[in-house]
């Protein structure tokens, strides 16, 4: 039996709660060691990110669509919104250094489009997400990331968000020349076909699933039925097209539970329920408790 799939924001990673004003819920950065790797993402999810993962040290595994990949000391992993993940087999020196990107901070950089493009790398690295580098280049992408850390708590610049972003471009323009000089990431590969609608979906997914819950209206978007849709996510993922939907309204109703000043109403809205009774009996079936009490105890 294939274990449970989780649908999470960059907040959810945090182990203590972010300040709402904080732009840390759209990009971060964060060190990941054995024992924090082993409690958070030991676990299948999809993460609503772009990933990039720099190992530092240790060895282990990462399981990407469920392929293992064999990791090390001077690799980086670079995972899209539509990648299913975790980690396993992780030496217990294994240290990483994460930087998040949410597809929210990403959809604000439309002046910068390049970033973007580059971020996706094509169809080959979908397939194989790992990335051999050298030690100066694990360096040179740690000092990057370091210097997106540092834009983002220099809360007192007046310039605060264009800091952020062009520290990050510079990150995505040393990443692409490192990748765009390897030759094994010169030529695309192609997707089968199974891999190309589960793809597709998840993109399709994290675009619309506020306003759309159901399967025939993704099944439409990707033209096939809802019937051969439901039978190739099942078989490639054990969870329903469904679960799926599900897994995201009631992450994202989480996050707006916790993070926002929203009311229980408002968010019903937003979530595109009927209305506030409706939103609140899903939310009771997924999380246990009602919203107005879920609410409390995160506060």
């Amino acid at each position: 039996m294939r274990k449970t799939i989780r649908i999470k924001n960059i907040a959810d990673l945090f182990l203590i709660p972010i300040q709402t004003t904080c732009i840390r819920d759209k990009i971060n950065c964060i060190n990941f060691n054995y024992d924090r790797i082993t409690s958070q993402l030991s676990e299948p999810i999809f993460l609503n990110a772009s990933i990039a993962i720099l190992v530092l040290s240790g060895t282990g595994a990462i399981c990407v669509n469920y392929k293992s990949h064999k990791i090390k000391n001077n690799t980086i992993i670079l995972l899209s919104v539509s990648h299913l993940f975790n980690f396993s087999e992780c030496s217990e020196n294994f240290q990483c250094l994460c930087l998040f990107v949410s597809k929210d901070f990403m959809d604000e950089m439309d002046s910068t489009d390049m970033i973007y493009k580059r971020i996706k790398y094509g169809v080959k690295l979908f397939n194989t997400p790992t990335v051999q580098l050298n030690s100066s280049e694990t360096t040179l992408l740690r000092n990057k990331i370091s210097a997106v850390d540092g834009a983002i708590e220099n809360l007192e610049h007046l310039y605060y968000k264009e800091m952020i972003l062009n520290s990050l471009f510079a990150f995505y323009l040393d990443l692409s020349n490192i990748i765009d000089r390897q030759a094994d990431f010169q030529n695309d590969s192609h997707l089968t076909r199974y891999e190309s609608i589960i793809k597709s979906f998840i993109e399709l997914l994290i675009n619309n699933y506020r306003n759309e819950h159901s399967v025939e209206f993704y099944a439409s978007q990707l033209n096939v039925s809802s019937h051969y849709l439901t039978l190739i996510v099942k078989r490639i993922t054990g969870q329903s097209v469904c679960d799926f939907i599900f897994e995201m309204l009631h992450s994202e109703a989480c996050t707006l539970l916790t993070h926002s000043k929203l009311s229980i109403q408002e968010i019903a809205t937003l979530l595109n329920f009927s209305d506030q009774s409706s939103f609140g009996k899903f939310f009771k079936r997924k999380a246990g408790i009602s919203p107005v009490d879920y609410r409390k105890k995160r506060a």
